[in-house]
């Protein structure tokens, strides 16, 4: 009688041991999946913003590069005019002879325009004309996104929190990256702008007046003068790399907005 008994207990041991199990598998699976869904939706939105941050900074350096390719060249044209004016006579003021580009600034627009000529992959474009050094990704914040191991979240939640908070850390990052170089998109359209009409007004004056500085009235010096700054500020901006080595938004870069936004509201006053 007992052996019934015993073998019933043992295969209810049995049952209820596969049932705890099964219900430890589903549990240990639904943990898996709930992991998975964390860290897949953090993941999902680094990579949204990752592209609409790479998109934004390949649309920058392209205007960089049109700039660079378009306006200097246009510029170097009039220059060459400005300095054949006897502005540099020895008889003529200090105001006069300061109607010169200096000669660093010089070889650093021709060097910009050699370089705006060179065909370029988007990748080659980005590192050239917003990076200090040969381009490797897109920031220090973001350089391991693609070596994140999602595997680990696949098994404990813990982890996969601590895994979908790194990709919203890079989600971040990216989106401050993306909003500086909103912000430089939108100076140098600015700065742009302003730049090719002073240069249309330069040329204008110098087709009307000539070479001899006799025909210049003080106005149209300061437009000349005004033609020249202009060539240098865009110049010093256009070189300030975007970032540093690692990943921050470097000084010059901040220094050139300030300055450039500081010179079209000047510029605004004048005119």
């Amino acid at each position: 009688m007992a052996l019934p008994i015993i073998i019933s207990v043992g295969m209810g041991k049995v049952v209820y041991d596969m049932w705890q199990s099964d219900k430890y598998e589903k549990k240990a699976r639904n943990i898996n999946y709930e992991a998975f869904s964390i860290v897949e939706s953090a993941a999902r939105k680094s990579r949204e913003e990752y592209a609409k941050t790479t998109q934004t900074l390949l649309k920058l350096a392209n205007r960089k590069k049109g700039i660079m390719n378009g306006s200097l060249p246009k510029f170097l044209d009039v220059y060459q005019k400005i300095i054949r004016i006897n502005f540099q006579e020895v008889d003529s003021s200090a105001q006069d002879r300061a109607l010169v580009l200096r000669e660093n600034s010089l070889r650093g627009i021709d060097q910009m325009i050699s370089v705006s000529g060179v065909s370029m992959s988007d990748k080659e474009i980005v590192g050239t004309f917003l990076f200090s050094w040969e381009y490797g990704g897109l920031s220090g914040a973001v350089k391991k996104e693609a070596k994140i191991n999602l595997d680990l979240a696949y098994t404990r939640s813990d982890e996969a929190d601590v895994i979908a908070r790194q990709y919203e850390t890079a989600q971040i990052a990216l989106k401050g990256i993306g909003d500086k170089a909103e912000s430089f998109l939108k100076l140098l359209a600015q700065m742009n702008l302003l730049f090719l009409k002073s240069i249309q007004h330069t040329d204008k004056i110098i087709d009307s007046n000539g070479f001899d500085r006799q025909n210049y009235s003080t106005d149209d010096k300061k437009a000349l003068m005004s033609c020249i700054n202009f060539a240098q500020a865009i110049k010093d901006i256009l070189e300030a790399p975007l970032f540093e080595a690692d990943g921050k938004v470097s000084r010059q870069a901040n220094r050139a907005l300030a300055v450039g936004d500081e010179y079209i509201k000047k510029f605004q006053r004048v005119s």
